[in-house]
């Protein structure tokens, strides 16, 4: 064994947020930002094609739908009408990513720095027609190929499975783990609780349950060396 793969072997695993974490969206947030229209805007029309209906019948569909599912539109369609999600996640989050997101300074420089010594994958319960696009605008799409976790199924992280999901498949311990992210709620505490080590990655909050706190994504190998040397990896 080469000692690139002894290091690989030994340092373990980043897995990483998008949303928040990697980029952030114009407007602040989801519920204030342009890609909210859009993806509002074109589920109206899948719901017209695919219930055979006009867009004013659509709309009070969708309407009575984030009533009873909230945002978990894909779940409610599927319940209600038995319109498959994997088409629709397909379908409606098929939006280019350009002039949606804004760029991270320096971040393929950081996330090309930390695959020298870890493995990276992305964990996200967004579709992954979402993430392929938003990866493929951010210029990281060659970095993370093959390793996306996407949130089309039923596992996600605020519910523990998709984390314990990754250990599963990816055969690694939860100790040579490092979870990075921007929401303490679904990012942080499930990934803790597994066993997993944890940074918070947030301009302005910090999270009382991480292991760590970051302000930028840029400041991730110096956190990571410092979690390294106070847990003895």
């Amino acid at each position: 064994m080469n000692k690139k793969k002894q290091i690989k072997d030994k340092r373990g695993l980043i897995i990483f947020d998008l949303d928040g974490t990697l980029y952030k969206l114009r407007g602040g947030s989801y519920s204030k930002s342009p890609l909210k229209k859009k993806v509002i805007s074109n589920v109206k029309k899948y719901i017209s094609v695919n219930l055979s209906c006009g867009l004013v019948k659509a709309r009070n569909i969708l309407k009575k739908i984030q009533r009873e599912y909230g945002e978990e539109i894909s779940i409610g369609l599927e319940k209600e009408f038995g319109l498959d999600r994997y088409n629709y996640f397909n379908t409606v989050w098929n939006i280019s990513a350009h002039g949606l997101v804004r760029k991270t300074r320096s971040l393929r420089v950081t996330l090309l720095k930390l695959k020298r010594q870890y493995r990276l994958v992305i964990l996200s319960d967004a579709p992954k027609i979402w993430i392929h696009n938003v990866l493929i605008e951010l210029q990281i799409i060659d970095i993370f190929k093959n390793a996306i976790f996407s949130g089309e199924g039923d596992l996600r992280k605020g519910s523990e499975n998709a984390f314990s999901n990754i250990v599963k498949l990816l055969k690694v311990k939860p100790r040579d783990c490092i979870a990075v992210g921007d929401q303490e709620r679904t990012d942080i505490i499930p990934a803790k609780k597994l066993g997993m080590r944890t940074i918070f990655v947030h301009r302005k909050n910090v999270s009382s349950s991480a292991n760590a706190n970051i302000k930028e994504i840029q400041n991730l190998a110096d956190a990571i060396s410092r979690l390294d040397k106070k847990y003895n990896f």
